[in-house]
This record gives structure tokens, C-alpha cells and sequence, in this order.
């Protein structure tokens, strides 16, 4: 469970570490901040060795709105909205891609609706003083309570380390592709550009390092729904290093396969005609 490996992770590091400042727990865009905030008041040998500093929320100025409109099934949370609920902090990232101030200040009033009181400071790739987001003491049980008065009551199948207090939207799924071809140039860039163009909104977020056929420098991507970046990195691969391709897919009724297929019909040894679309996607 997240508690349990968090508990764990903890421990070790306080035994192997004699002296440190803190410790940053960074989880995924989907995550569900409950569990991790609990962990710090529930379990009695975690709360004598730490105390929980602040929950920093990153969001997307692009998509946040998308993504809190969200149709969930029942029994599922909305994990946008919580993670807004609990920050005690909220980074409005990539403000560059939303150049109204209407709009922008839109956006932050959706967030107020859902906290009142966390600081939004306004981001570019996330560049921020570390004294904003750092030492803090901005997480308040108090103020959680108020929203979630159950907060610190762990159900008996959780504690005893059987699954999750909370449901999780079975449409959303995470898709690794690793592979040690090299790929053929342009090719991923117009599969990707395919790809994004008819699964944008239900993308939530794709990255990955990839080895270009003719080239010394490591690609790499990332992006956010069709908001698709990729360029060369300044940094070469070693004489010594695999070239090896990793990416991973984060999004809504993602076809694995087709995924898959569309990114090894970009390889060297492929075909070099066009690059499929990812019409199979659904």
C-alpha cells in the first residue's frame, strides 16, 4: 500500500541518515495526497520522527479546468479537486500558455472555490524560491479537519494493509514503452503529433528519453494533452551507456497496444514510410 511503503521508506531513511533538513515526497499527478498527509498522524513511530511541513500542489494552467470537470463514476473522487483541497500551497504552472489575465484570474477563482485560503503563487516551469514551498509551516490538521472530519480515521482494511480507502477511476492507466532500437528522425515527432491531436484530452501527461538514429544527443519529451515539447538534449550519450528508449503514457481509455505499435513503427529497422496514427486508440 502507499502508506505502508511510505512507513518503510521513512524509517530507513531516518536509520541511514544522521542529520538532514527534510525530506520532499514527491507523488504522481494522480495520487491521492490523503493516505501520504495521514501517514504523518496515524502511525505513531512516523509522527514522533517527523512533522508534516506543507502539501504543495502543482497544477496546470492549460488543462486545470479540464481536468476538474471530469466526469467520475460513482464512488470515485475527482483527484484534481482534492489535491487542490488539501494544498496548503498551489503553484499556477505554465501561465505562459494562458496569456489573459481574465482568464488566468478565472482559473484562480475556480481554485478558491475549492480552497480559500492556500497562497496560488503564478509559475513558469515551475521556477520558484525554494523559501516559498520549503520550511514553511503551512499544513494546518485544524483546517483539514474542517473539510474532512474523518481525516484521521484509518477503515480496518487499509490499517491492515488490504488496498485503499478510496476508489480509483479503472479508465485511467499509466503505459511504459522501453525498447533498444534506435528511432528514425522525424518520425516520432509526426506519430506524436498524430497521437495527440485525436487523444489530447484524455492524455494527462507523457514524457520519455529517447535514442534518435544519427544523432549523439538524447531526445526528450514531454508534454500535457496535445501540448506536445520535444528537443534535443545538450547532454550526449556515454560510450558506455545503453541507448536505450523509455517513455510512459499517463491517461483516459489508453489502447496499450496500439501505443506500442504506433512507437515501433518509428524504430530504424521499421518501414520508413509514414508513421502510423494511433487511429486503433480508444
Amino acid at each position: 500500500t502507499v502508506r505502508g511503503d511510505l512507513v518503510a521508506g521513512l524509517k530507513r531513511l531516518h536509520e541511514k541518515v544522521s542529520k538532514f533538513d527534510g525530506v520532499i515526497i514527491e507523488t504522481t499527478g494522480l495520487a491521492d495526497p490523503r493516505p501520504v498527509a495521514q501517514t504523518f498522524f496515524v502511525e505513531d513511530d512516523i509522527r514522533a520522527l517527523y512533522a508534516l511541513d506543507a502539501i504543495v500542489t502543482v497544477v496546470d494552467a492549460k488543462h486545470l479546468e479540464l481536468r476538474l470537470d471530469d466526469k467520475k463514476p460513482e464512488g470515485v473522487e475527482n483527484e484534481s479537486q482534492e489535491q487542490l483541497a488539501f494544498a496548503d500551497v498551489v503553484l499556477l504552472n505554465k501561465t505562459d500558455l494562458v496569456p489573459a489575465e481574465a482568464d488566468l484570474v478565472k482559473i484562480e477563482n475556480r481554485i478558491r472555490v475549492l480552497n480559500a485560503t492556500a497562497p496560488i503563487i503564478r509559475t513558469e516551469q515551475s521556477k520558484i524560491e525554494w523559501r516559498d514551498v520549503l520550511g514553511v509551516g503551512a499544513f494546518k490538521l485544524a483546517r483539514v479537519m474542517e473539510f474532512k472530519p474523518d481525516f484521521l480515521n484509518v477503515p480496518e482494511h487499509v490499517a491492515a494493509g488490504h488496498g485503499h480507502d478510496h476508489g480509483h477511476d479503472q479508465t485511467i492507466t499509466s503505459c511504459a514503452v522501453q525498447f533498444k532500437e534506435e528511432l528514425r528522425p522525424y518520425a516520432f515527432d509526426e506519430w506524436m503529433q498524430g497521437f495527440t491531436v485525436e487523444k489530447g484530452n484524455d492524455l494527462f501527461r507523457y514524457k520519455g528519453v529517447l535514442a534518435i538514429a544519427g544523432r549523439d544527443q538524447k531526445y526528450i519529451f514531454h508534454g500535457v494533452g496535445m501540448v506536445y515539447n520535444g528537443s534535443f538534449a545538450p547532454s550526449k550519450w556515454r560510450a558506455d551507456e545503453p541507448r536505450e528508449s523509455c517513455a510512459v503514457f499517463i491517461g483516459r481509455n489508453l489502447d496499450h497496444a496500439a501505443v506500442q505499435a504506433g512507437i515501433a513503427a518509428c524504430k530504424a529497422g521499421a518501414d520508413s514510410g509514414p508513421a502510423p496514427e494511433c487511429g486503433s486508440c480508444s
